[in-house]
């Protein structure tokens, strides 16, 4: 599976030949093979819409791509506001039953999305833990409260919502150049940093040719950090 923030242009990018495989190791180029399997998905606002999403197989490897919009998760009858709003009531001490309510899902889906994250809660922190460390920020600050420390839901929230400001405010835009050293005038931090910053793009895994990462913001933004990979377990598909 690929994210893709915008999925017009990144279909546009797929015809074109545009699109390099993901696959480690491999060269090859996308092309467009068939759609994924259909299905009706709710959104916070009670809109359901049908997500037919494209699949898209490498001319070299043959390894074939779920094209997946950045609202949505794979298998999930929910898109990723509504899941993200359940996470976080939840994260602040609800059990699933008032936080279904809060979002009008029947409650044995969201205690499904809480085992799922929950047993997934471990890895998706130290995924998000390069995010923050990259911005020179800090899951829990040496001043504040480690309330949520410890606990495993509580903290893999708190690590995707940390995340998700230190990209905004550090990883989005190029890093402005600055003066460097009074020898070569070179700023080598500077491009060590954007080096960096560029890395952790690749990284994500996500097709955004038209450069739409930048607008993202909330629970779409904390999809993309986490890989596409919010609820991380097999838990039981809503």
């Amino acid at each position: 599976m690929i994210t893709i923030v915008d999925a017009a242009e990144a279909r546009r990018a797929l015809d074109a030949g545009e699109l390099a495989c993901p696959e480690p190791g491999c060269v090859g180029i996308l092309r467009v093979w068939s759609r994924a399997r259909s299905r009706q998905v709710r959104g916070l606002d009670g809109t359901v819409v049908t997500l037919a999403p494209d699949r898209a197989l490498c001319r070299a490897c043959r390894a074939t791509h779920v094209l997946l919009p950045v609202g949505y998760l794979p298998r999930r009858g929910y898109d990723v506001e509504v899941i993200g709003a359940a996470l976080l009531v939840a994260a602040e001490g609800a059990g699933y039953r008032r936080a279904a309510a809060r979002v009008d899902v029947p409650p044995s889906t969201v205690r499904g999305w809480l085992a799922a994250l929950g047993a997934g809660a471990a890895a998706l922190t130290a995924r998000v833990a390069a995010i923050i460390e990259a911005a020179g920020d800090r899951l829990f600050p040496a001043q504040a409260p480690r309330a949520r420390a410890g606990r495993a839901l509580p903290e893999a929230v708190a690590a995707l919502g940390v995340a998700a400001r230190a990209f905004v405010l550090t990883m989005v835009q190029p890093c402005p150049p600055r003066l460097g050293g009074p020898l070569t005038g070179i700023d080598y931090a500077g491009a060590l940093a954007e080096r960096h910053r560029l890395q952790l793009h690749r990284e994500l895994g996500v097709i955004d040719p038209a450069g739409a990462l930048g607008g993202l913001r909330g629970w779409p933004l904390i999809n993309v950090l986490s890989h596409g990979r919010l609820l991380t377990s097999a838990g039981p598909a809503g």
